[in-house]
């Protein structure tokens, strides 16, 4: 009796830290007025409520990523006072229109002029007063617009690429490079060398500037409030500070997090309860049959190794490795997942099965806890979650090829304790980092991928928590491969 007790005060408390963070997340938007477009590319005017004749900021986001994504930006630069407006460039977040692999920078320009566009045809845009800011790839696009638009009066380039600028364009520059990210500074440092060094005077359009961000790489430079300050301490010097502003700091990764465990502790209540005790009691660890621990990594590892070998061949052979299934780098790597799980369950030998009624069903409580928890949550702070037509399409073809590789992942840390989940865990990230790892140093046109590799360990150990209370490989393999192929397919551009 004083264990179920437990068990759901362990649900209310779960169920608690997510109506918090959702209240808190929520409350970062009070006082402005959010207008979402949709157009192609769709966009989102952010700016102070009542507020008139504001600066207009425009932000574009890096490869992968989405007007979401630059949300701590958007808010910070509103709630000191500017209009923003972000957008999804071709092929991103909810734009449906496709990035191929060799679309010129004509095109991502575009984008951020029909923004700009948008806001003049609204009457938010005076003489003089706009700014842009990029990220990555974006950074690119705003070191052009700074240049195609003279009368741009600030440019902010995060983690710049290599794009020439020169002494006189564009205006009032700002390079940002996190100290973690070194090919990004030495591109800033390039920029910053090309534009004159830094000094100058913010009045006349001279101001140049390099901030490197202490303790940050290509992804975390993003949340960090040290560069959201820097870029809102960079528009005053150039427009002023604007009235009614405020020192707004962005905590809702923080509130995200709490969410998230939120969500945890809800799930494991539930399947607690719908489970049996026997069920949810650490059972002792297993060995499969004329397998022993390291055989089956192996095994994991040769199905790794054969996948990159695979389509290291297949790219030699003339497939375009970027451009798989329809998305720009997402495409590879669920192939990648396909092969590598078919060899690796060959390789473990392991007899064909179905799932059992209860296994499925605790498959799609693990997943419905990271739809919701990463995801539903994501959607608030920094992931487009919601897929548009274009990629949930692909989204049940993606969950068949990576269901082998979480399979013969489950197969492998079946029946284990909770530190053998951990050790686990360790062993997939190295096996999965290191398999791709290779795939992208045998292709130029696979680089991005190595900016995404620091986040499968988060990711793949918030599915191993998700997951642990069904200590069965079916729960863990469907509720894995339904979950990453969603989550690559809110990444990764279409095609």
């Amino acid at each position: 009796m004083m264990r179920q007790i437990s068990r759901w005060a362990l649900g209310l408390l779960g169920l608690s830290l997510v109506l918090l963070a959702i209240w808190q997340i929520q409350a970062t938007t009070q006082g402005l007025t959010i207008t979402p477009v949709t157009a192609v590319p769709p966009l989102t005017i952010v700016r102070p409520t009542g507020a008139q004749d504001r600066p207009v900021v425009l932000i574009g986001h890096g490869l992968a990523g989405s007007r979401l994504l630059m949300r701590g930006f958007t808010l910070t630069l509103a709630h000191a006072g500017y209009t923003v407006v972000a957008w999804d460039f071709d092929g991103h977040g909810a734009n449906p229109q496709p990035l191929s692999p060799e679309t010129d920078s004509a095109s991502l320009i575009a984008n951020a002029e029909f923004a700009l566009a948008e806001a003049r045809a609204r009457g938010l845009v005076t003489s003089g007063q706009v700014a842009i800011l990029g990220h990555s790839m974006g950074s690119g696009v705003a070191l052009i617009f700074g240049q195609d638009h003279p009368e741009t009066a600030a440019t902010i380039a995060i983690s710049p690429v290599d794009r020439k600028v020169t002494p006189d364009l564009p205006r009032n520059l700002l390079l940002m490079a996190g100290s973690l990210e070194a090919p990004f500074v030495r591109n800033a440092r390039e920029r910053l060398s090309e534009a004159g060094g830094p000094g100058g005077d913010p009045a006349a359009g001279t101001a140049r500037q390099l901030r490197i961000i202490s303790g940050v790489e290509h992804m975390s430079i993003l949340f960090t409030p040290a560069s959201h300050a820097a870029a809102r301490d960079w528009l005053d010097a150039t427009f002023g500070p604007q009235q009614g502003s405020w020192q707004y700091t962005d905590w809702r990764l923080v509130w995200y997090s709490v969410g998230l465990l939120g969500c945890l502790l809800t799930a494991w209540t539930l399947a607690s309860l719908t489970f049996s005790a026997s069920r949810m009691e650490a059972p002792p660890p297993d060995h499969a049959p004329g397998h022993p621990s390291w055989q089956r990594l192996i095994a994991l590892v040769l199905g790794a190794l054969g996948a990159t070998l695979t389509l290291w061949a297949a790219g030699k052979a003339g497939a375009p490795l970027r451009d798989l299934l329809g998305l720009l780098v997402g495409g590879y790597l669920l192939l990648w997942f396909g092969i590598a799980g078919t060899l690796g369950l060959l390789l473990l030998r392991v007899r064909p099965s179905r799932p059992s009624r209860r296994a499925a069903w605790g498959g799609a409580l693990a997943f419905a806890t990271l739809w919701l928890g990463v995801g539903w949550l994501g959607q608030m702070v920094w992931l487009p979650w919601l897929l548009i037509r274009q990629r949930l399409q692909l989204w049940p073809l993606g969950a068949l090829l990576l269901l082998p590789w979480f399979l013969a992942v489950g197969e492998v840390t079946r029946r284990v304790n909770v530190r053998g989940q951990v050790g686990g865990w360790l062993a997939h990230n190295v096996i999965l980092i290191g398999g791709l790892w290779l795939g992208m140093r045998s292709s130029a046109d696979l680089g991005f991928i190595g900016l995404i590799l620091p986040l499968f360990p988060a990711v793949l150990g918030l599915h191993v928590l998700a997951a642990l209370p069904y200590r069965d490989k079916w729960p863990f393999a469907l509720s894995g491969a339904a979950f990453v192929s969603w989550l690559l397919l809110t990444v990764f551009p279409l095609g």
